[in-house]
């Protein structure tokens, strides 16, 4: 009797749930106003490094956002929105500037 049920070839499926398809958070991180994992923006504080895959994406035009100058062996670099004041050797972090280009 099971084998002519699954013969029959009906199916039914269901829309997936909103959040599912990315037009709402899920019910319990929407409550909590949290992103959900692996979608928030990485963003580095002082004293952390920046990944050496970022740090080519250094900008001179310091002034033009109201920047302070680079000190020698420093330089800053534009990741997204942010910007960071970074050792040019090893990619601390000396100063972050989230949103500069936002």
């Amino acid at each position: 009797m099971l084998a002519g049920a699954v013969g029959t070839g009906l199916v039914a499926f269901a829309d997936p749930p909103r959040h599912a398809k990315g037009e709402t958070l899920p019910p319990g991180l929407a409550k909590q106003g949290k992103v959900p994992p692996g979608h928030a923006k990485k963003m580095w504080k002082r004293g952390e490094y920046l990944p050496a895959d970022y740090r080519d994406h250094y900008f001179e035009d310091w002034r033009r956002y109201d920047l302070r100058e680079a000190p020698p062996g420093y330089r800053w670099v534009i990741v997204d929105e942010d910007a960071y004041l970074t050792q040019v050797a090893t990619g601390l972090v000396a100063e972050a500037v989230i949103d500069l280009l936002n």
